[in-house]
Order: structure tokens, then C-alpha cells, then sequence
């Protein structure tokens, strides 16, 4: 039986906000996830969500900035 991929924990926060002034609206500043992360997130594969969580730390800092 092959082995069940690593679970990636999704980043949501249940407050589902976007602030126009951060990002054109497209980031919601409660999990930092693009619209496309947000409504894939359970499709994507490992590496991927690796690589949105990447980007999410990077959309933290220019936000808290």
C-alpha cells in the first residue's frame, strides 16, 4: 500500500479579509493566499503548497511593513 503523501496544513485562519491597498484586493490578509492558492489548496500537490507557502511568508512581510 503506497504511503499517503505529507500532509501540508492549510494555512486559513477563518478571517477571510482583503484590503484593497494590499495586493489590487487579490490576497486575502487573514492566510496571505492568493485567490488561486485558496480555491486549489486541497488539489495542490506537495511541492506546490511548499512553494505557495513560500510566497505566503513573503506577502506577510510586505504587508506588516
Amino acid at each position: 500500500m503506497p504511503e499517503n503523501p505529507k500532509k501540508i496544513k492549510s494555512p486559513c485562519v477563518k478571517i477571510c479579509k482583503y484590503d484593497d491597498s494590499f495586493m489590487n484586493g487579490m490576497v486575502c490578509i487573514g492566510c496571505f493566499r492568493e485567490q488561486y492558492e485558496i480555491t486549489n489548496w486541497l488539489s495542490m500537490t506537495e511541492k506546490e503548497r511548499d512553494l505557495a507557502y513560500i510566497d505566503i511568508r513573503s506577502r506577510k512581510r510586505k504587508y506588516k511593513k
